[in-house]
């Protein structure tokens, strides 16, 4: 392993952009992150700029406050019980920046994110990583919350994730997410997938979904067709990712009936999966997958599904030998490795949680998997 170096000051937090997004310009100089360093709060959120090569950071959208609840999980009191301390995230603020929802054109150099005003409304911005140039595209009406965005190919639209913003109430008072998604269910909410043309800030709905979606992503080529998911719908394993081409009926990728190569689950319901994202060349989905039922440590597994939904899955179960806990799993372009911050050494299998950076070398024609941990 080799020891890490820092991109960001010391002197405050700082995290990159969700994981349905780039967080780097394709020339490599220039790092969007999302930072406290310019707000009054310590749940504060505001966006930056990182020279990489000389490490000063400018801010780019300071908000004076913590992140707006963006989430029913997100921005909520933390508990009395530590042991449920996952659930929450800091203290609650009905405007400020979404933090889920920048997304940036690594060409362009141009980072669109989402904020709330403090009359309730909701406001697409767009600023330049390069002059600071900011501008606003489109607002966002008060029943509307915004999950996630995403940017088209050629950096022309930008897809929102418009869910009911009732999901929010829906999370004062909870056990856990099951719930969540189920009162939506109950009350026939939706969510409205909704596109807005950078160059006019025209935005229009593509289609009306009938569940919680908070994860959406062009194909890395095509605008005609979309991944999604469905936020916390039992069962995990089988109801979570979807894909939707333009004039047809959606796609469960992940059901029942579907092949699974290497790895056979005797009931696909019990899986847990979950971070969906487009293989960079838009040939498959590669997803990640938890089986908690399964000892000491969970099992878990990689999975990719080819577009053609005819094809079997191909899912790879990380060597029972290697401890991992639950995290976060993104592909290379071609999707032959995959890096992670799952996997434990001794120290974080006491803690039960992943505390090594790690790239996860997958064989998908022969169902092999090698771990190469790269650092602490």
């Amino acid at each position: 392993m080799h020891p890490a170096r820092p991109e960001s000051p010391r002197t405050v937090n700082c995290q990159l952009l969700y994981f349905t997004t780039n967080s780097v310009t394709a020339d490599g100089r220039t790092l969007a992150v999302i930072t406290n360093a310019y707000s009054e709060h310590l749940e504060g959120a505001s966006l930056a700029r990182i020279d990489r090569a000389t490490g000063k950071m400018e801010p780019l959208a300071a908000f004076p406050g913590p992140a707006m609840q963006a989430y029913p999980y997100f921005a909520r009191p933390r508990s009395n019980d530590s042991k449920e301390d996952y659930l929450f995230n800091g203290a609650i603020a009905a405007h400020g920046l979404n933090k889920s929802s920048p997304c940036l054109d690594p060409v362009g150099g141009v980072l669109y994110f989402v904020w709330g005003r403090g009359d309730g409304w909701g406001q697409l911005d767009a600023v330049s990583l390069r002059d600071g140039t900011r501008r606003m595209l489109a607002e966002i009406p008060p029943y509307r919350t915004v999950g996630y965005t995403h940017l088209d190919a050629k950096g022309a639209h930008v897809l929102l994730s418009l869910a009911d913003r009732r999901i929010l109430d829906f999370g004062a008072v909870r056990k856990g997410n099951r719930e969540m998604s189920e009162q939506y269910a109950e009350f026939g909410l939706t969510t409205q997938i909704a596109k807005v043309d950078v160059a006019t800030g025209r935005m229009a709905l593509r289609w009306e979904e009938p569940a919680w979606v908070t994860h959406i992503q062009y194909h890395p080529r095509r605008r005609d067709l979309v991944l999604y998911n469905h936020e916390w719908n039992w069962p995990l394993g089988v109801a979570r990712i979807w894909l939707k081409q333009d004039g047809r009926e959606r796609v469960q990728v992940r059901r029942p009936d579907r092949p699974i190569c290497f790895r056979v689950s005797p009931d696909l319901g019990l899986d847990d999966v979950a971070h969906e994202v487009w293989q960079e060349d838009g040939e498959a989905v590669v997803y990640h997958g938890v089986r908690w039922d399964a000892g000491e440590c969970p099992e878990q597994f990689v999975g990719r599904a080819p577009v053609d939904a005819a094809t079997p899955l191909q899912e790879i179960s990380i060597p029972r030998s290697q401890p991992s806990f639950y995290g976060h799993f993104f592909p290379s372009h071609r999707g032959d490795f995959v890096i992670t911050d799952a996997i434990a050494d001794e120290s974080g299998v006491m803690q039960r949680r992943g505390n090594l950076i790690s790239r996860l070398n997958v064989d998908w024609v022969n169902g092999r998997m090698e771990v190469v941990p790269l650092c602490a």
